[in-house]
């Protein structure tokens, strides 16, 4: 077909072969005109479609502008920290997973988005070259500098950064990496910051998120105000639009899953903590809302502990950049 065209733009019957006859310069130029016609109207429905996606990922993600990230995720960070070793099977189990891909070397750069204290972190640290681990919370970060002096891993660089106010430019971040990390992190939760995911890569990129949640405490606090308030708990859809918007931008992302179950156990004020910022997030909370949270959390409560059953699907999204 190749042979074909390039005969008919040149007019030179002799180039033509395969036993095609030559088509007059008008019929062509008609032929021509269908062609860019279809293209047009296939690069129509995909700006369609991708303006689809990003509007309907925008409008459910647009509770976060509300939230004091950082003041949550600091306050978070003493949690997040207890678990890096507890956990640090699941870390390695990721790792792993990406190794079985032939997405790690020893020779690679490798980007963290929402690194925390260092989950992850540790894990591909041991893998590659370089980690740059960032995240907005300075906590966090206080916790990964201490974790990398417990397992003697010098070769990450944290960043204190919100990924979305992130300048790839002035950080020199473009096509700067070899793999793009994104682990459960809030950090990429709309098409921009997607955009800057794929932007900072090289070779490939990993994402991955919530698709199912179930809280036994903090559904029932989220009930109570949905019927009361109307606002109902972060819907889990991130893997769901990022996995559209990526095949509409022509990458064939590959989706695994993985389901787990775990207990917290808290204390009463570091439950009510918890549920009082989430709430934060998407309402406002008055003094009766506040005594509200409290009466639900003290019938979960038994000696003075409060325990959360949480059951949950991960969606795992690789892809070549």
């Amino acid at each position: 077909m190749g042979d074909v065209i390039k005969g008919f733009l040149s007019e030179d019957k002799d180039s033509l072969n395969n036993g095609c006859s030559w088509i007059p310069r008008k019929r062509f130029f008609f032929m021509e005109f269908i062609i860019g016609q279809k293209t047009k109207g296939r690069r129509e429905r995909m700006d369609r479609d991708l303006s689809y996606w990003k509007e309907r990922w925008r409008k459910e993600e647009g509770e976060r502008e509300r939230c004091d990230q950082q003041g949550f995720w600091d306050n978070r960070a003493d949690f997040f920290n207890g678990k890096v070793f507890t956990e640090e099977k699941l870390g390695s189990e990721i790792v792993n997973h990406l190794k079985s891909k032939n997405m790690l070397t020893r020779d690679m750069e490798v980007l963290d988005i929402g690194c925390g204290p260092g989950k992850h972190t540790l894990p591909l640290a041991r893998e590659v070259k370089r980690v740059t681990a960032l995240d907005i919370s300075e906590n966090m970060l206080e916790h990964l500098r201490k974790n990398m002096k417990k397992t003697k891993l010098f070769n990450i660089d944290p960043l204190h950064l919100d990924w979305k106010d992130g300048d790839l430019k002035k950080l020199h971040w473009e096509k700067a990496f070899d793999l793009v990390f994104a682990s459960m992190t809030p950090g990429v939760f709309n098409y921009e910051t997607l955009e800057k995911m794929v932007k900072a890569g090289k070779q490939y990129a990993y994402l991955s998120g919530f698709v199912k949640r179930k809280d036994e405490v903090g559904d029932e606090i989220f009930r109570f105000f949905e019927r009361s308030h109307g606002v109902s708990a972060k819907k889990q859809n991130k893997v769901y639009y990022a996995f559209n918007i990526l095949w509409q931008w022509g990458y064939t992302p590959e989706v695994e899953y993985i389901h787990r179950t775990w207990e917290d156990e808290f204390t009463s004020e570091e439950a009510y903590a918890l549920y009082r910022d989430k709430l934060a997030a998407v309402t406002t909370l008055l003094e009766e809302d506040r005594e509200k949270i409290k009466e639900i959390l003290k019938s979960f409560e038994k000696e003075g502990k409060i325990t959360e059953k949480t059951e949950v699907t991960q969606g795992l999204l690789t892809w070549k950049l």
